[in-house]
């Protein structure tokens, strides 16, 4: 009798899912506006209906649990047939914008209160904001490639300077030669 009652439960589960799911994807393809708790809560009411008769019938048998394993894998392959077929529609595309952009429009104003609230916290305790030490890091940032180019700068001077002594040196020499060559006293320059 077990076997019979848990059949029909199998039976009866399986028809309502099959049903439910072709429901489902016909709205999906009229892009009708879904409500999946209205929708499926007579299903579920229904079939933990006919699971509380069978349980009170007696004691569960191990093949009523295997059945039930089964039912439920069966199950969740239904579903994710159609859940895949229903996500690859242009109307759950569509939905799902609408969601998204429902829950920004909220999630917008809350966000900014919360953070000019944090602010307002923090600046009452005396400690830095997030856009305060944002803005503090762009500065030593800012700092930090002004000395690297300072530092540049510098040693680009030091460069120079190098060659200025070297050309020093060459005219020296030169003007030594050319005091040596002519006989003319050499004169120290300032």
């Amino acid at each position: 009798m077990a076997d019979n009652v848990s059949q029909q439960l199998m039976d009866m589960w399986k028809k309502q899912v099959e049903e439910g799911s072709q429901a489902w994807l016909k709205m999906m393809g009229q892009g009708q506006t879904m409500d999946p708790q209205a929708f499926w809560r007579p299903f579920m009411d229904q079939g933990m209906a006919a699971w509380a008769k069978v349980m009170t019938q007696g004691a569960p048998s191990t093949d009523l649990m295997a059945q039930w394993k089964q039912f439920l894998d069966q199950w969740i392959a239904a579903w994710s047939r159609v859940l895949e077929q229903a996500m690859g529609t242009e109307a759950f595309a569509q939905a799902m914008g609408k969601q998204l952009e429902g829950f920004l429009n909220v999630a917008s104003p809350v966000k900014k209160a919360a953070e000019q609230h944090i602010e307002a916290t923090l600046a009452g305790l005396g400690m830095p904001s997030r856009s305060q030490v944002i803005a503090l890091a762009k500065h030593v940032v800012q700092l930090e490639e002004k000395v690297d180019d300072i530092a540049d700068r510098m040693e680009s001077v030091a460069q120079l300077k190098s060659a200025v002594y070297g050309l020093e040196g060459r005219l020296d020499a030169i003007l030594k030669r050319l005091t040596e060559s002519t006989g003319t006293p050499r004169q120290e320059r300032a």
